[in-house]
């Protein structure tokens, strides 16, 4: 097992896609594949199940991604007191949605010059001191180990696919308990949980609105096209968010 085969599992953990994965870091689909495969097999056990939302981690591959973390952030850390002069890439992590915003559209972040760690809410509150060098988070960051340096906004309104009314279709929404989006579809139900289905994948829940099978409140870069419609013109969302860094010690 390599470096490399740490790095491939710890991106399919978060991004829950193999495909996705494969395009993120310019590999061919069949050999992420064969590299999870070949992890599975020198270790005997199932590291993700298969399902409609991609790939799921299971007890034992949630184990093996804190050793992967523990392994590449040690990893990190003797390379930069080896070359301290060198320059080495930034480590960040944000969510999926900011991930596709900042640095798929927008590319406010350089492939080139960062690496990133797609992670839900919840893995990003509990990162510990000075893990990464940088966290871009909507979630109630609030960390000793880092300094906020900026904060904005990302917008946000409740859609169906454009020829669908709304009717009785579900409301989609993320199993991450502090996840804003999940927090604000259950605010507009009054937390009723009879119309609301998890589904544990973004790519899913954006999918499945698309496909007329659900409403869902989503980031209004994702939704400006033909397929989509807003379902309440009047209530939409500013959804904070805010970048923090490493203090210095």
């Amino acid at each position: 097992m390599q470096l490399q085969d740490l790095e491939i599992f710890v991106q399919l953990y978060a991004q829950h896609s193999i495909n996705r994965v494969a395009k993120l870091m310019g590999f061919a689909q069949s050999n992420i594949t064969a590299r999870l495969q070949a992890i599975e097999a020198e270790f005997g056990v199932e590291l993700f199940t298969r399902s409609h939302q991609g790939i799921v981690p299971t007890e034992n591959g949630t184990q093996f991604y804190q050793y992967a973390q523990s392994v590449l952030q040690a990893t990190r850390k003797v390379r930069a007191q080896m070359k301290p002069d060198a320059v080495s890439k930034r480590h960040i992590v944000m969510s999926q949605l900011l991930f596709n915003l900042l640095v798929v559209q927008q590319k406010q972040y350089s492939l080139a010059q960062n690496t990133f760690d797609l992670l839900s809410s919840t893995e990003i509150l509990v990162l510990s001191d000075n893990e990464v060098d940088m966290v871009v988070t909507y979630a109630n960051f609030n960390n000793p180990g880092y300094q906020e340096i900026a904060t904005d906004y990302l917008p946000a309104s409740f859609v169906v696919a454009a020829s669908q009314e709304e009717g009785q279709l579900p409301y989609l929404v993320n199993s991450d308990r502090h996840c804003p989006f999940r927090a604000r579809t259950l605010r507009r139900l009054n937390h009723n949980m009879t119309n609301v289905q998890e589904i544990d994948s973004w790519d899913s829940i954006i999918k499945l609105v698309k496909n007329g099978l659900g409403i869902a409140l989503l980031p209004d870069y994702l939704t400006t096209g033909d397929d989509f419609k807003r379902i309440d013109s009047k209530h939409r969302f500013k959804v904070p968010y805010a970048t923090f860094t490493k203090v210095s010690r």
